[in-house]
This record gives C-alpha cells, structure tokens and sequence, in this order.
C-alpha cells in the first residue's frame, strides 16, 4: 500500500490514524504499516515450524540470527550498573532492564496506568502507551536527563 504522509509545522509526520509524531518519513513508514497490520517479511524457517513474520527485514535478520543459528550469539551489550552482570542483545531490552530492575522506583512516580484499561500514561509528558514495556522505554529519556544517572544511562 502507498501511504500519504501528512507534517506538522516543525516537518514532522504526523499519523492520521492515532495523531502519532515521527521525526523522519521512514519511522512514520513503519508506524503506519503497523496500523495496515501487514507483516509482509516472514521467516525462512517456516517449513521448520516458525510462524513469525516482521514489518521490517531487519527484524526478521535478526530474528533469524538470534533464534536459528547453529551458533549461539553472545550479547553485546552489558549493564553499566556497578555488580549487575546482565547482558542484552538489543537496546530496547537493555533500557527497559534498566528502567525494571535498578530505577524502578524513579520510575514509577512517572507512570499512570488508565483505570479498567491497559494505558499508560508518562506523567511527564502526557505520552501515552500501550503497553508497560514501550512506556519503561520511553521514560527511560526522562531518566537520561537526571544528573545523577546521566554516566550509567550513556548510550542508551
């Protein structure tokens, strides 16, 4: 499908469907695919029993990598935090690690969860998310402006 992209007065795209903003066209791309539910990459190892398919290549690369490999793949990525031992493949992981385990309690003053739904909202920003995951992630930018984790969230 051929989407029509729409920008706001800074340039960015903004979703007809869910008012949704994206600072590049490419990141809009996706969103919207996400909205058609299209997920037109699908594994190669399907004659093998997996059924996962992805919106983007990338992703299923990974996927093939990470889950079907005859070599296992070492995480590269290690927790910052002084004596956490833990390791991450991706990012989205690590930050949302981060956000579970060593600021939990930063955090969750940031985190409104809607009544009788599966919202959140980010108390900073009035963000809102559909999932308890995608919102640690985001407020994970919040926590990266605070002085005092700033040398543990580098990178991230």
């Amino acid at each position: 499908m051929v989407f029509e992209y729409k920008t706001n007065e800074q340039g960015h795209y903004v979703c007809d469907i869910c008012g949704s903003v994206k600072v590049r066209q490419n990141t809009m791309h996706y969103h919207l695919q996400k909205h058609e539910g299209t997920k037109k990459y699908q594994c190669t190892y399907a004659n093998k029993g997996c059924t996962k398919k992805f919106y983007q290549k990338y992703a299923l690369d990974e996927h093939v990598k990470m889950s079907h490999s005859s070599v296992p793949v070492e995480p590269t990525i290690k927790c910052s935090f002084p004596e956490c031992t833990s390791a991450f493949h991706k990012k989205d992981a690590y930050r949302t690690h981060i956000a579970r385990t060593h600021l939990k309690d930063r955090v969750k003053e940031w985190i409104v969860k809607k009544e009788d739904s599966k919202i959140y909202n980010c108390e900073v920003c009035k963000a809102e998310y559909k999932s308890y995951p995608a919102i640690l992630y985001h407020v994970m930018d919040h926590a990266k402006q605070d002085l005092t984790l700033k040398a543990f969230l580098r990178g991230i």
